[in-house]
């Protein structure tokens, strides 16, 4: 999985590409998302538009990521996940947990 972050005002947007599972892309997310914790923004949007297949270890990583921003006072969101990443959310009520937007605008207007 491949992540690039970008900014817009005090939110990042960590757009995400491949696939995030055990062992790679859920480091990578990992890394991405801590890095910008690491310097005080925890105002997070993550592009899911990329994203083909989540496992439980990605799965994880995703609740992980957003309790670490949580525990700074911050968030993180989703926006546009495919069809098949939405269901695998969905089946494990992940879409209760997560602020999940149709576009980038809305969800950084969120924050």
């Amino acid at each position: 999985m491949k992540a690039t972050t970008r900014e817009a005002g005090k939110v990042r947007i960590i757009d995400l590409k491949g696939r995030i599972t055990l062992g790679a892309g859920d480091l990578e997310l990992r890394k991405a998302v801590q890095e910008q914790i690491d310097a005080g923004n925890t105002a997070i949007v993550l592009n899911m538009q990329g994203v083909d297949y989540v496992d439980s270890a990605g799965l994880g990583e995703l609740v992980a990521c957003k309790k670490r921003a949580a525990a700074k006072g911050g968030n993180v969101k989703l926006i546009m996940p495919t069809e098949s990443v939405y269901k695998v959310l969905s089946i494990v009520s992940l879409h209760l947990v997560f602020e999940i937007f149709d576009n980038e605008a809305k969800a950084i207007g969120s924050y």
